[in-house]
């Protein structure tokens, strides 16, 4: 036990977190999360102690980093359309390849702090359907991305069995397509978070990132806004306090409650105890809510 730490405390700490286990908890590793073998630990860490306090668990990942250095190692230059990766066939091979070895480390990783992690790539059918990305330029001409996808159907039903099993069903920003030429479409990462948050109605949606949450003053990290309502949220992009890097982050979270979550938090996933003071009613990170 830590020093200083009174049993008295961390009983306390206990019987307060079960008393939020009130819901899904998705979770979507980013960041360092993915990338710092050290912060990855520590995320899998938290997760780890909410499985073992019976929290309901959905985790899902990109692999962004990871694709850009095997696209280079293959001698390809990655390439953004409007913030989407091209997905020709050679591209989405390699997408494939490193996101599902990102999922099988995963599981695997979690397996070892005694999670019952299951990689969603043995559930069959997958459980995400996909159809091509329609995408058009400001001119209103069709853009083509390649093997880019969005999320038409979610199996929520197989889905919710493996978690109250018991299970923590582990995503790849991946869909289900038969007309790919390997199967599968590239998805981003966030639109997979909203579509299943929608589905499942998950009661929060954690985005772990590598800033401490929305920064009123971008230069001072230490103002990070607490809590933001999603009006709020739009207006302060509106205004470019929100700006750069971060309004992805905050896009993801409008439509993950647009979507049907009942809150979606911005979390810095350095921090060695995130996720567990995201209960704690400690400063952590920005939520924001319908």
């Amino acid at each position: 036990m830590p020093e200083g730490l009174t049993a008295a405390a961390l009983a306390e700490a206990v019987e307060h977190l079960v008393r939020q286990r009130d819901g899904i908890l998705m979770i979507k590793l980013g960041g360092s999360a993915l990338d710092d073998p050290a912060a990855a630990e520590r995320c899998l860490r938290g997760v780890a102690v909410l499985h073992q306090l019976r929290f309901p668990l959905l985790l899902l990942h990109g692999g962004g980093k990871a694709i850009d250095r095997a696209m280079q190692q293959a001698g390809l230059t990655p390439r953004k359309i409007a913030g989407r990766r091209y997905t020709d066939t050679e591209t989405l091979a390699i997408v494939v390849r490193v996101l599902q070895q990102i999922n099988r480390d995963l599981t695997r990783q979690l397996q070892q702090l005694g999670v019952a992690a299951l990689s969603a790539l043995d559930l069959q059918p997958f459980p995400l359907e996909g159809e091509l990305l329609s995408w058009k330029s400001e001119d209103g001409s069709a853009v083509d991305l390649g093997w880019v996808g969005t999320v038409a159907r979610v199996n929520q039903a197989a889905i919710r069995v493996c978690i109250e099993q018991g299970q923590v069903p582990i995503f790849p920003s991946l869909a289900a397509y038969a007309a790919s030429p390997l199967g599968w479409l590239n998805v981003n990462a966030d639109t997979v978070a909203a579509s299943l948050a929608g589905a499942l109605a998950v009661t929060r949606a954690v985005f772990l990132t590598d800033t401490p949450g929305v920064l009123r003053h971008p230069t001072d990290a230490a103002s990070v806004i607490p809590e933001l309502t999603a009006a709020e949220a739009q207006a302060l992009m509106d205004q470019g306090v929100i700006h750069g890097g971060m309004i992805p982050k905050v896009e993801a979270c409008l439509q993950a409650l647009e979507a049907g979550a009942a809150t979606a938090v911005i979390l810095d996933g350095r921090r060695p105890f995130a996720l567990l003071e995201l209960f704690l009613h400690k400063s952590a990170g920005t939520r924001l809510r319908r």
